[in-house]
């Protein structure tokens, strides 16, 4: 397991990621995101407003599983058809701040293969038409900066990808 702290708008976390890619027993997940692959190794990122990042987000009661969230949201910010989609891990979020009445949750993980891209519409969630690209690997860290943590995933991601 590795460990990392983080600052978001002033507040405090511990971050843990955790290779356990059993995630029934997870109560309070709050994200889904995907390293989705293209055939040619390429990971797709996608920018909602201002930040690049992986696919993903909440979530929702009419998600039947994670994957089903995951398969979602590829389809609504990135307008891409997923497959073979494998549970990668989890970070688990804990809150430092004594005061704070955020619980520990949980942000999962998967890798998956990239079926189909079609033609970009409006994300639902966002009411814009989201950026989105493939990049080399190499320069994920030039679009999120995720620090070691981050590098660290994605690593395992790539090896996922490539079995």
């Amino acid at each position: 397991m590795r460990k990392s702290n983080i600052q978001i708008d002033n507040k405090k976390y511990e971050l843990e990621w955790h290779k356990d890619t059993d995630f029934d027993n997870l109560n309070n997940v709050t994200q889904v995101y995907g390293y989705i692959f293209d055939d040619k190794g390429r990971l797709l990122l996608v920018n909602p407003k201002t930040t690049w990042r992986l696919p993903g987000g909440h979530p929702e009661p009419e998600d039947k599983n994670f994957e089903q969230t995951l398969i979602r949201e590829a389809d609504e910010e990135a307008d891409v058809d997923i497959k073979n989609i494998i549970p990668l891990g989890y970070i688990k979020v804990i809150p430092l701040d004594k005061n704070s009445k955020e619980k520990i949750h949980y942000l999962l993980r998967y890798v998956a293969k990239l079926k189909i891209v079609k033609k970009q519409t409006i994300d639902v969630a966002e009411g814009i038409i989201n950026d989105r690209k493939f990049i080399n690997v190499k320069d994920f860290s030039k679009y999120c900066k995720w620090g070691e943590m981050g590098e660290d995933i994605l690593s395992e991601a790539i090896e996922l990808n490539e079995k």
